[in-house]
């Protein structure tokens, strides 16, 4: 019994220091009303970036509609971009360390083709070091770090559009 009071009162204690911090789930997003039925257009529509998008999207009750023409509003993903930069060479020149790094430009046009909120570049960079006799393994870490980039700046585009700012700009343009 004192083991199972013990117990309830750890859970609530740190319930207490999650939610004081500010913690919150990920999850649903509040867009601006023209959001709601949204065509995302970009060149890898089956690819980490779109499939991740699309999920958060659906999260926070988007439409995703199949054609521009059904659209009130169009998500243009213009880039998506890896690159990987040498940052150092062990003095044995076996050990190496990359920057991963994926940048993706986006913006957002009404179903007239007006730009309502013009493109924006966000990245996320990631560090990786290789060992000479593990090439193998590190081409399939780097793949999975570009894989969680992607979804990681799926989800800052979500936490970009439902922004206060962009959400006001939306409002103030949306045409009836």
């Amino acid at each position: 019994m004192r083991f199972t009071i013990t117990i309830f009162f750890t859970v609530c204690l740190f319930t207490l220091l999650l939610v004081s911090c500010g913690f919150h789930l990920q999850g649903k997003k509040e867009l601006a009303e023209p959001l709601h039925h949204l065509y995302l257009q970009t060149t890898d529509p089956y690819g980490q970036l779109a499939r991740s998008l699309q999920q958060y999207l659906k999260l926070s009750h988007v439409h995703l509609v199949s054609s521009p023409n059904e659209a009130t509003t169009i998500l243009s993903i213009t880039q998506d971009q890896p690159s990987e930069e040498l940052l150092s060479v062990s003095g044995t020149q076996q050990t190496r360390q990359y920057n991963l790094r994926v940048t993706v430009t986006f913006s957002i046009t009404n179903s007239k083709g007006m730009t309502i909120i013009s493109p924006q570049t966000l990245s996320e960079t990631r560090t990786i070091t290789i060992q000479s006799n593990q090439v193998l393994g590190s081409s399939n870490e780097a793949n999975l770090f570009y894989q969680q980039m992607r979804r990681n700046l799926a989800y800052n585009i979500l936490n970009r559009i439902a922004s206060k700012e962009i959400t006001e700009t939306i409002d103030h343009t949306k045409t009836p």
